[in-house]
């Protein structure tokens, strides 16, 4: 099944102004944080967004370790002006930095819940994190950190892995299973395709090469929101949804994936949990989750 839609001029400048107007970017200095920082400053930079930076300490743990409050902030005083010093020096790091506007913030909470705060209180329209392939219990903490922010955000994340270069999202691969889509939905990933000129890999994994029924009602729904934009549809025969993606993404040299989460269940319509860790992990590939 293989259709394909052209986009015009006039709907380029139609939704020219869907750009996420913030970015947060969670820095802990790691070489995982700094390179998604730099991924973010050449997306804010096209999408003429703003980047905030933010860092957290975890003060519980202070309290554990030393029991005073007054010392506990004493210690985090200190350890904030540290912060400070390290954000002047991530501008050697990232040089396109300067290409941007930005604020920092640093937060004395957990990281999901420094997230959510920050989200709420700057307007944020768009995470984007750092994963690194990972194995055993580093995969189980790294992972269930980004897997938390995915689902309980509420807004777009896009998970950077540690080797990734920003480079324009030409070709972009979204799984999807069609269900309980609304064109609100898609906005942002709307946005990447009219700014970046994009075509979109609209993907169905199924051990079945066709699909019908509701499903292919559901498609022929789904078309609606698409048919300004360049894109392709690609039902792909495969007993692993994973690899089935990843060798799509490696044949059509794909930029970037696009998975939808559903609330409660999160990728369980598309991936089941333990896949959806995988490919947040250890995708090569720019991975976003946009809300449903």
């Amino acid at each position: 099944m293989l259709l394909i839609w052209h986009r015009t001029d006039e709907n380029l400048n139609q939704n020219s102004k869907m750009s996420p107007k913030k970015i947060l970017i969670p820095i802990d200095f790691s070489d995982c944080s700094i390179n998604a920082l730099d991924y973010a400053t050449g997306l804010a930079e096209a999408m003429k967004s703003e980047l905030v930076l933010m860092h957290t300490l975890n003060t519980s743990m202070m309290h554990n370790d030393v029991g005073s409050g007054s010392i506990v902030n004493e210690l985090a005083h200190g350890i904030e002006e540290d912060v400070t010093i390290r954000f002047a020096q991530i501008k050697k790091k990232v040089p396109s930095l300067a290409n941007v506007p930005y604020t920092t913030v640093v937060k004395r909470s957990f990281v999901n819940d420094a997230i959510s705060a920050v989200v709420n209180s700057h307007d944020i329209d768009l995470i984007i994190m750092g994963t690194k392939g990972a194995h055993g219990l580093e995969e189980m903490i790294i992972g269930s950190n980004t897997y938390s922010v995915i689902r309980n955000s509420g807004i777009p994340v896009l998970a950077i892995p540690e080797k990734a270069s920003f480079k324009s999202p030409r070709q972009i691969a979204f799984a999807s299973d069609y269900k309980n889509t609304v064109p609100e939905d898609l906005t942002l990933l709307m946005n990447f395709c009219f700014i970046f000129a994009s075509k979109i890999h609209v993907l169905h994994v199924s051990e079945e090469n066709d699909i019908s029924g509701p499903k292919l009602e559901q498609a022929q729904r789904f078309e609606q929101y698409l048919k300004k934009i360049p894109h392709v549809y690609q039902v792909l025969k495969h007993k692993n949804l994973e690899e089935g993606v990843e060798e799509y993404a490696q044949e059509h040299h794909i930029d970037m994936i696009v998975v939808m989460p559903r609330k409660h269940n999160l990728f369980e319509l598309i991936f089941n949990k333990t896949l959806s860790r995988k490919i947040i992990l250890h995708t090569r590939l720019p991975l976003l989750a946009l809300p449903g």
